[in-house]
């Protein structure tokens, strides 16, 4: 069991001294440079999405540290206690992740089951994360510059919503080209890949919030 979780280990730190800098770079510039690329550069696609979900766990945490400030510094003038009890920043950090796990998997499931559906093939799952996850590293610098922003509730807000609908964009362009849906079926396909989203989300948010 040991030699097993070491050789894990091994190849996870051998697969991430691969993993090219200057890629990551010219993907977060461009991020429809992920359309290039291929299987073998599956770790690329793993990394954006799991980069993307850090970025929006951080602008949570930001926003609700702020937010949970205000509301608390209120309560302090009214004699309660001012400070923010750690419950509530582990319940939040709680609540957010799985909201960020639960909208990553629920937008790549639905658009990797509508490309499906409207190609006629089922998309390599390999090639679909890989194209798809290596377009949201851009996500990652909107989220964080978002949590820096936090000290201006409007703007922070406004940068998170550009954020989203960037991703939701990008997925929708990668998903397409990666599932090998045609131009003629684009408008259906961007439709129905946002109402299938929005249903899953509308499903099964609530068992988590």
């Amino acid at each position: 069991m040991e030699t097993e979780k070491r050789n894990v280990l091994n190849d996870a730190v051998s697969t991430m001294k691969q993993v090219d800098g200057n890629l990551i770079l010219k993907l977060l510039k461009n991020p429809l440079e992920s359309l290039q690329l291929t299987e073998k550069h599956l770790v690329y696609g793993i990394l954006g999405l799991a980069s993307s979900l850090v970025g929006f766990l951080i602008w949570g945490l930001l926003m609700g540290k702020k937010i949970a400030s205000l509301l608390f510094g209120w309560v302090s003038i009214l004699g309660g206690p001012g400070r923010i009890p750690a419950s509530v920043t582990f319940e939040l950090f709680g609540k957010l992740l799985l909201l960020g796990l639960l909208s990553t998997a629920a937008l790549v499931a639905s658009v990797w089951l509508i490309g499906w559906w409207k190609s006629g093939a089922m998309p390599s799952l390999k090639l679909f994360v890989t194209r798809v996850g290596s377009a949201h590293y851009i996500g990652a610098a909107g989220f964080l510059l978002a949590g820096i922003l936090s000290f201006s509730m409007n703007l922070s807000f406004l940068l998170l919503l550009i954020t989203l609908l960037s991703l939701l964009a990008l997925t929708l362009f990668a998903g397409q080209e990666a599932s090998g849906t045609t131009k003629e079926k684009s408008a259906s396909f961007l439709i129905l890949s946002v109402s299938a989203y929005v249903a899953l989300m509308g499903i099964l948010s609530p068992l988590i919030m």
